[in-house]
C-alpha cells in the first residue's frame, strides 16, 4: 500500500518540499526593475569603518540605477540577533555532536575504559572552536540554565522573524554590508572569541529567522582585502536573491578590479 502511495511521486527525501523546482538560472538574468528593496537602518553599527558604509551606499545606487525602489525598514531587534545565535547555535551543535562517539559516527580513538575513548574520541575529532560551541551548548542545555539562556533566546529569535516578516510585506528582498569589516587574519582573533563572533553580526538574522541570503564580494578595502553586500529574501524566494544579487555583480564588476587579489 505504502509503494502504491507513492507511485507517481518525484524521487525526494523527507527534507523536501513539494514544490516546483525555481529557474535560478533564468532568475540571475531576470531584470529587478520595479523590485522594491529594504534597507535597515540597525545595520549600522558604532565603529563600522567607512569604507562598509561607502560599498553599502553605492549598493544601494546600483539597484536604483538597476530600476529598483528603495524603502526605508527597521528591523528593531537586530541587536539581539548576535547573542541570540551564539545560544541557539551552539545549544544544537552540542546536541547534534553528541552522537559522534566513536561507538555509532565518527572516527574512533581508544582508550583505557569507555569514558576514556569518549574524551580521545572528541579531542582528536574536534577542533577548538567546535570544542567550545560544544561546551557552551552543553553549557545552556543544562539545567538551571535551559529557561534563562536557550528558550529565551528562543523567544527573540521568534521576535526577529517577525520583524523581516513585517519588512517582507513592504519590499521585495533587503540590502546590507556582509560584514562589518573585511576578513581578519587566520588565527588573528582566536584568543578572543567575542571579537571573532562579532563580525557575524550582519549574517546571523537570516539565520535565525530562516530566510535564504547570499554574500556578495563587491569591493576592497585600502589593503586590498575584499568586502561585500548581502542580499536577504523571503523564506522560499532564492529567485529574488539572485536576481538582485545578478544585478549587484554586473554593476560591481569585481572579478575585474580584484583579478591581482585572487591570483
Amino acid at each position: 500500500m505504502l509503494l502504491q502511495s507513492m507511485a507517481g511521486h518525484d524521487a525526494k527525501d523527507s527534507t523536501s518540499l513539494p514544490n516546483a523546482l525555481p529557474d535560478f538560472r533564468a532568475a540571475c538574468t531576470r531584470s529587478i526593475k520595479g523590485m522594491t528593496i529594504g534597507v535597515p537602518e540597525e545595520y549600522r553599527v558604532a565603529g563600522m569603518p567607512e569604507e562598509i558604509e561607502k560599498l553599502w551606499a553605492q549598493g544601494i545606487e546600483w539597484v536604483k540605477a538597476a530600476g529598483a525602489k528603495i524603502k526605508k525598514i527597521s528591523l528593531k531587534h537586530t541587536k539581539y540577533a548576535l547573542p541570540a545565535y551564539y545560544i541557539v547555535a551552539p545549544a544544537e551543535a552540542s546536541s547534534n555532536l553528541a552522537r559522534y562517539d566513536g561507538m555509532r559516527y565518527g572516527a574512533r580513538v581508544a582508550g583505557r575504559d569507555l569514558s576514556a575513548t569518549y574524551e580521545a574520541t572528541r579531542a582528536s575529532g574536534f577542533g577548538a572552536e567546535v570544542q567550545r560551541r560544544i561546551l557552551i551548548g552543553t553549557y545552556v542545555l543544562s539545567a538551571g540554565y535551559y529557561d534563562a539562556y536557550y528558550l529565551r533566546a528562543q523567544k527573540v529569535r521568534q521576535r526577529i522573524a517577525q520583524d523581516f516578516r513585517d519588512a517582507f510585506a513592504e519590499v521585495d528582498a533587503i540590502l546590507t554590508p556582509a560584514t562589518p569589516s573585511a576578513a581578519f587574519a587566520l588565527g588573528e582573533k582566536s584568543g578572543d572569541p567575542v571579537a571573532m563572533y562579532l563580525n557575524d553580526i550582519f549574517t546571523v538574522t537570516a539565520n535565525l529567522a530562516g530566510l535564504p541570503a547570499l554574500a556578495l564580494p563587491a569591493a576592497c578595502d585600502a589593503q586590498g582585502l575584499p568586502l561585500g553586500l548581502q542580499v536577504i529574501g523571503r523564506a522560499l524566494d532564492e529567485e529574488s536573491v539572485f536576481a538582485v544579487s545578478a544585478a549587484l555583480e554586473k554593476a560591481a564588476n569585481f572579478k575585474a578590479k580584484a583579478a591581482k587579489w585572487w591570483a
